[in-house]
């Protein structure tokens, strides 16, 4: 009797796991039988995986199958991470600047210009801390930068972070050549760019060399670049036999009050013959703190008679 009860329990539990086996797995089942109708009508044996892997998806009814991710945002995945910042020194990019004239307040005699950094004019190749500092030293060509990020004779300096740079308007002369380090300094490292600019007035349209002022038909000037030198030539091409013949060269500062950048050459002839007449000067471009020289060049003839000067601003490029 005891045997009997026993059996009877035993295939109540059996029965009771078939039904909740039926109720998980119904709609897997259904879709089971579905398939295996269809394989049959196109005459296709079915596949075992067709049948395991949706019964494998469906024997844990509280898993939900993430294929593909799961959209609803409560998956594991990792996002990809973003603005990491890299464990090494700052890279520098090209740093960017414009020009202005100064404001008329500040510039009464029109000899002042401006030196406008933006805040985008200095980025990094890589992503920096905040506190990353980026330093702006203005000067001369006397200015030097040290190994370890310091500058020495500088003029003026600014000292900002990547987190409150907002950009910097530097007050200059017009017409002369600064040097501009840009320091940036981190505990991973240090980086550095220089830049040789200036704010040019009467340089704006000045040209490079090899240039021409004049007509070199008559009476000219002839500037040339060889190496650190700009030789400055003046010509004269006389038509006939003259009298009294005197032609002169010679370089000046662009700035208001003329300083003398290329020496005063002078070519004095009492009876000139018909042809070509030349006087040369030159000067070394290192170490000239301005952006041109303004090149002059005056004639005087006493038979035939004429009196021409010929002048221009000739670019001194950086050394």
């Amino acid at each position: 009797m005891k045997t009997s009860n026993q059996t009877n329990l035993h295939c109540d539990r059996l029965y009771q796991r078939s039904i909740q086996f039926l109720r998980w797995n119904l709609p897997v089942l259904t879709w089971t039988v579905i398939s295996l109708s269809v394989l049959k009508c196109e005459g296709t044996s079915p596949d075992p995986k067709t049948i395991l892997v949706p019964l494998l998806v469906a024997a844990e009814p509280n898993t939900s199958a993430n294929l593909g991710g799961n959209q609803s945002g409560s998956g594991t995945e990792t996002p990809i991470g973003v603005g990491e910042i890299p464990a090494s020194p700052p890279l520098l990019n090209e740093v960017t600047y414009i020009t202005n004239p100064a404001n008329p307040a500040d510039d009464p005699y029109s000899t002042k210009g401006l030196l406008q950094f933006q805040k985008t004019s200095v980025s990094f190749q890589k992503p920096v801390p905040a506190n990353t500092e980026i330093n702006f030293y203005f000067g001369k060509n006397n200015m030097a930068l040290n190994p370890d990020g310091t500058v020495t004779n500088a003029i003026e300096t600014l000292k900002r972070t990547t987190s409150n740079f907002s950009g910097y308007t530097y007050l200059c002369d017009s017409d002369k050549k600064y040097k501009v380090f840009v320091v940036a300094k981190n505990e991973f490292g240090i980086a550095t760019k220089e830049l040789r600019i200036g704010h040019a007035r009467k340089c704006a349209d000045a040209p490079k060399t090899p240039a021409f002022f004049g007509d070199c038909n008559d009476h000219c000037i002839e500037a040339t670049k060889a190496g650190d030198t700009i030789e400055l030539t003046a010509k004269f091409n006389l038509p006939v036999q003259g009298s009294s013949l005197n032609l002169d060269i010679v370089g000046y500062s662009p700035r208001s009050l003329p300083e003398t950048i290329a020496p005063f050459a002078d070519l004095e002839i009492p009876i000139p013959n018909a042809g070509l007449h030349t006087i040369k000067t030159s000067f070394n471009i290192q170490n000239k703190e301005l952006l041109c020289a303004r090149v002059e060049s005056t004639l005087i003839m006493g038979q035939p008679f004429q009196f021409t000067i010929t002048n221009g601003y000739i670019s001194i490029p950086n050394e």
